[in-house]
């Protein structure tokens, strides 16, 4: 018989090597895809740091550029405050009863009554009161009352209305 086992030993020598061999290899790879899990972990928790980095300096940029907004508008509203105290006291200064007249008196040519003619007309207002209402008395002849040099289409039919109504004559009727 010829030998025949001898090469079945050695042929189990050499798989049981590359059994080991193969185990190595495995082990390496499972250190080696170990590290490679490791750097790729590592890359992405930088480039999560660099992305967080990104956005909080995005958004510190928008606070400081709302800031500046803010101050915009807050001067903004300080100007039109001094504009509208400056508005009130025109308004006031308009209203002055002082300056109505002289405006009465000298753009619109109006006169102060005399006091023949001012009549009062009880009217609907509480009881007790009674309304001031001034009147024209009629024109004596030989006066003459003087008239503004332009007249407007208004004064003119209002003028026109006033001696058409005649309110001086009802205002003695019911005196």
């Amino acid at each position: 018989m010829l030998a025949a086992p001898p090469q079945q030993l050695l042929y189990e020598g050499n798989l049981a090597r590359r059994r080991v061999q193969v185990e190595e290899n495995n082990r390496a790879r499972t250190r080696l895809s170990g590290r490679s899990r490791q750097k790729i972990l590592l890359l992405g928790l930088v480039l999560l740091a660099i992305i967080l980095a990104f956005g909080k300096t995005f958004l510190a940029v928008q606070i400081v550029i709302k800031g500046y907004e803010l101050d915009a508008l807050k001067g903004e509203i300080t100007t039109m405050q001094r504009d509208n105290e400056r508005l009130q006291l025109e308004v006031a200064r308009l209203k002055a009863p002082e300056r109505v007249a002289q405006v009465a008196t000298t753009r619109l040519g109006m006169v102060e009554p005399g006091s023949g003619q001012l009549y009062y007309v009880p009217g609907k207002v509480a009881p007790g009161q009674q309304v001031q209402v001034a009147a024209r008395e009629p024109e004596a002849e030989g006066t003459a009352i003087a008239t503004p040099e332009r007249r407007s289409w208004l004064a003119i039919l209002s003028r026109a209305l006033e001696n058409w109504l005649q309110p001086a004559h009802l205002a003695r009727v019911n005196r």
